[in-house]
C-alpha cells in the first residue's frame, strides 16, 4: 500500500497544554501543500533514503525537508500509525499523541486529517477530540523557501510566552475561511514572534506577483499569482531551496 499524505505549514497557532495529549493541541490556521508518498516496508522508518529509526515499516518520499516547518514529522507519524492501524481514526490519535508526546507538534495531525487548504483549527486536540474546518484557496500558488532547520520543540518551548500572547491576539482575528485575512494575520503573527523580520517583510510586500506572505519556523510562504509564481521563485531562490505548490484541496488518501 501507498500512501499520500500532504504537508502542512501553519501560519499562526496558540498553543494549549492539558494532561492528556489528546485534547492538548493548538488552535490556528494553516495552508496544506503537495503530498509526501509513504510506501510501506517490512521493516525501519526511512525519509527522503535517511533511516530515521526502527519501527513499523515505511518509506516517505517527499519534495520538503525535515526539521525546516513542514510539519514533516506529522507526516511519519501519521504514515507509521496508519501502517500499524490502516486508515483509521485510531491511527491519527495516536499520531496526535506521538507529536504532542516528542514536542514535535500541536497541530498538524488534526489538519492533515481534516483536509482541505486552509484549514482552520477551532478547537485543540486530536482528530475525533480537536475541531478544524478546511476550506478551499483562491486560484493561486504557494512559493515556499526553507531557510533554516530550527526544532519544533525548542521552538515552543523557548516563545512559549510570546506565542500565547501574539497566538491569542492572532485567534481573536477570527479569519474564518477568509484566505486573505488569514494571510494578513499569519503575516502579522510572523513578525510579532520573530520568525519573519521586517526588512524582509517590506522587500516581499513590493515583489511583483505576490499577493502575501508568511513565515512559520525556517519556511517562507510567498503567495503568488500563478502565472507569475516563477518569477517570484526565481527572486526568492538566494535565500535558500525554492518549491512551488498550486494552491488546491489535499486530504490523506490511499494511492
Amino acid at each position: 500500500m501507498r500512501l499520500l499524505i500532504p504537508h502542512h505549514v501553519t501560519g499562526f497557532w496558540l498553543p494549549r497544554y492539558t494532561e492528556d495529549p489528546l485534547t492538548t493541541g493548538s488552535l490556528g490556521a494553516g495552508l496544506l501543500l503537495d503530498y509526501a508518498v509513504a510506501q510501506f516496508r517490512d521493516d525501519g522508518v526511512y525519509y527522503n533514503g535517511e533511516f530515521l529509526g526502527g519501527g513499523p515499516g515505511v518509506e516517505i518520499r517527499s519534495p520538503y525537508p525535515l526539521g525546516y516547518g513542514y510539519a514533516g514529522s506529522a507526516v511519519v507519524n501519521i504514515a507509521k500509525y496508519v501502517r500499524l492501524r490502516g486508515l483509521s481514526l485510531e491511527a491519527f490519535q495516536m499520531a496526535h499523541a506521538a507529536e504532542v508526546t516528542a514536542g514535535t507538534g500541536l497541530g498538524d495531525v488534526l489538519a492533515i486529517y481534516t483536509g482541505g487548504c486552509l484549514v482552520v483549527r477551532t478547537m485543540p486536540g486530536a482528530p475525533g477530540v480537536g475541531e478544524a474546518v478546511g476550506y478551499p484557496c483562491p486560484p493561486l500558488a504557494a512559493v515556499t523557501v526553507h531557510t533554516k532547520r530550527l526544532e519544533t520543540a525548542a521552538v515552543l518551548r523557548d516563545l512559549r510566552t510570546v506565542l500565547e500572547v501574539e497566538g491569542r491576539k492572532a485567534v481573536e482575528r477570527a479569519v474564518d475561511g477568509d484566505f486573505y485575512s488569514f494571510l494578513e494575520t499569519a503575516r502579522r503573527f510572523s513578525i510579532a514572534v520573530g520568525f519573519l523580520s521586517k526588512e524582509l517583510d517590506a522587500e516581499l510586500a513590493g515583489l511583483r506577483g505576490a499577493v502575501g506572505h508568511y513565515a512559520k519556523k525556517g519556511v517562507l510562504v510567498v503567495i503568488a499569482e500563478r502565472d507569475r509564481a516563477d518569477d517570484v521563485a526565481e527572486r526568492l531562490r538566494r535565500l535558500g531551496p525554492v518549491r512551488i505548490c498550486e494552491l488546491k484541496t489535499h486530504a490523506v488518501s490511499p494511492l
